[in-house]
């Protein structure tokens, strides 16, 4: 992150990068020494990588910075992604989640009943092509992995951009309230530190309402509301709270990022019992999303307070 002595116009560079939010999804690593800034991006010709591009080219001439595009490894990012031919077991055998994803059958075979020659009430199962049958159910799976690997993917993704927000807001908080740094630096440190925290707290509610298709789903409300009434409450805006904070969200987040993707790819055959137990995983997210919340208020409130 910069520091006190980064140029302002470098510290702007980087707030920008921040501001657009290339950082939800490009992959670059600002380093900053002195007078001079490193940029680490892997090369990739799309749009977020363009604007990076802009934004570094006024700054070329009179500051020491340096963009460096590295390309990465073919297929380097699969680890990150489920493979549609390898579907891990915990989507594969999740009743839950196979119960929500699987696509509706079709037309249901024809249930007839007759009277026979003997009096008797019979009934018959007409299935008027059974191939036909075969073939829709063969296609019944074929979407319902499809499904599957929208969804984990999803997560995967939604998981990532958590984690990216996270990480960034202790980073921008440190900038926010440098008072090496004039006033309008640090007001735009801290009200892109509030969108990012908004930011943060919509991806954890994007991820509790998928992540709740797999799990199952009786016994949840009661401790869910408990856990909301225990971190709902007003934090004190002080410089050091606000600190202790940030620094406290992205490490919960950190941690909780780990436990969703192991739960995606757990360690061992099948997801771990405990995180099955619904609401423990859901519940760390609804905390985690109130506990944003609060510190996007708490910057809200000192924002005022110090102009």
């Amino acid at each position: 992150m910069p520091n006190r002595d980064t140029p302002p116009r470098l510290v702007e560079a980087w707030l920008t990068f921040h501001n657009e939010r290339l950082c939800r999804n490009l992959d670059a690593v600002f380093a900053f020494d002195g007078q001079r800034m490193e940029i680490w991006c892997r090369s990739e010709d799309n749009r977020d990588f363009r604007k990076l591009q802009k934004i570094v080219e006024p700054l070329k001439n009179s500051n020491n910075v340096e963009l460096y595009i590295t390309l990465l490894p073919k297929n380097s990012g699969e680890n990150n992604r489920v493979n549609w031919t390898d579907m891990p077991p915990s989507l594969a055998e999740n009743r839950e989640l196979l119960s929500y994803l699987r696509p509706p059958a079709g037309s249901p075979p024809r249930v007839i009943t007759y009277e026979d020659s003997e009096g008797q009430i019979q009934t018959r199962v007409l299935i008027d092509n059974p191939g036909a049958m075969s073939a829709n159910a063969a296609n019944r799976n074929y979407i319902l992995r499809s499904r599957l690997t929208v969804w984990a993917n999803r997560v995967l993704g939604n998981n990532r951009i958590m984690q990216q927000y996270a990480e960034d807001i202790p980073e921008l908080i440190g900038v926010a309230f440098e008072p090496a740094y004039n006033a309008a630096l640090r007001g735009r440190a801290v009200n892109i530190c509030k969108k990012h925290a908004k930011d943060l707290a919509k991806s954890t509610r994007d991820l509790k309402k998928d992540l709740a298709r797999a799990f199952p789903r009786a016994g949840t409300s009661a401790k869910t509301a408990e856990n909301k009434s225990a971190a709902k409450k007003e934090p004190p805006a002080t410089l050091s709270a606000v600190i202790e904070k940030a620094d406290m969200i992205a490490t919960e987040t950190r941690a909780l990022s780990r436990r969703i993707y192991r739960f995606i790819y757990p360690d061992q055959h099948t997801v771990d019992l405990s995180e099955l137990k619904r609401p423990g995983l859901i519940v760390s997210l609804d905390a985690l999303e109130v506990e944003t919340r609060d510190f996007e208020r708490a910057l809200g409130r000192r924002l005022t307070a110090s102009g």
